[in-house]
C-alpha cells in the first residue's frame, strides 16, 4: 500500500513540475511570459546538430605515434615513474 502510495505521489509531482517549469522565464530568472524567449529562439540560426565534416587532416596523434611513445618512456624510465607515483601495475 505504501509504495502504490509513493509511485503515485511520484508521478504526480513529476508532471507538477514539467507543468511549471513550462511557465518559468529562463531570461529573466522568473515566472511568466515566454514570448520573448520563443521569439529570440525563431530569430537566431539554426545550429547543425552534428559536427559538418571537413577535408582536413585529423588533428592529434595516430596509433603509431601513441606506440612510438609508449616505447619510448618505457626505455626512458618515464613509464616506471608514473606507475610508482600514481601506483598504477
Amino acid at each position: 500500500m505504501k509504495y502504490l502510495t509513493l509511485v503515485v505521489t511520484g508521478a504526480l509531482m513529476t508532471v507538477a513540475a514539467q507543468a511549471y517549469a513550462g511557465e518559468y522565464d529562463a531570461a529573466k530568472g522568473t515566472p511568466g511570459d515566454n514570448s520573448a524567449v520563443v521569439s529570440q529562439a525563431n530569430s537566431a540560426p539554426a545550429q547543425p546538430a552534428a559536427p559538418m565534416k571537413s577535408n582536413a587532416a585529423p588533428v592529434g596523434k595516430t596509433r603509431a605515434e601513441v606506440y612510438e611513445e609508449l616505447i619510448r618512456a618505457q626505455q626512458d624510465g618515464t613509464l616506471e615513474r608514473l606507475n610508482e607515483l600514481y601506483g598504477g601495475g
